[in-house]
């Protein structure tokens, strides 16, 4: 019975030292992420690989330290913080979006120059206007 009580409080009880190192482990995320999104908005030639590997460091940090905390024990300052770090994901992806999208378009506009420099002109599709002559 004192084993089923011990596991049942467990669930619900995080030792201090386990938050400690959650909150450590969130910060540390916040912190990558909040460096990348500046970085991106600054503009210039952003190394996105540096911030790619930190962020997977950030993410192994989070889930190990995660599990070590129960979802019932969460207190306010952890969930607070979560939740800007979730924020703080959510602006992080618009602008990596942003960039992939701008990215994709110059790519389709050089693929596009490189296909009409090599082409004759004898495959090319006729002027809108001579199609309904």
């Amino acid at each position: 019975m004192s084993e089923e009580l011990d596991r049942d409080v467990s669930l619900t009880v995080s030792s201090p030292v386990a938050e400690a190192i959650l909150k450590a482990a969130i910060h540390r995320a916040l912190n990558v992420v909040e460096a990348e999104t500046r970085a991106l908005r600054e503009g210039g030639g952003t190394d996105l690989k540096t911030f790619e590997y930190r962020k997977s460091q950030a993410l192994l940090d989070l889930s190990r330290a995660r599990q070590t905390v129960p979802s019932t024990a969460l207190g306010q300052e952890i969930r607070d913080l979560l939740e800007h770090l979730r924020l703080a994901l959510k602006d992080n992806l618009l602008l990596l979006s942003r960039h992939l999208a701008a990215v994709k378009e110059i790519a389709d506009l050089v693929a596009q120059s490189m296909l009409d420099a090599d082409s004759d002109g004898t495959y090319a599709r006729p002027f809108p206007e001579y199609l309904h002559d």
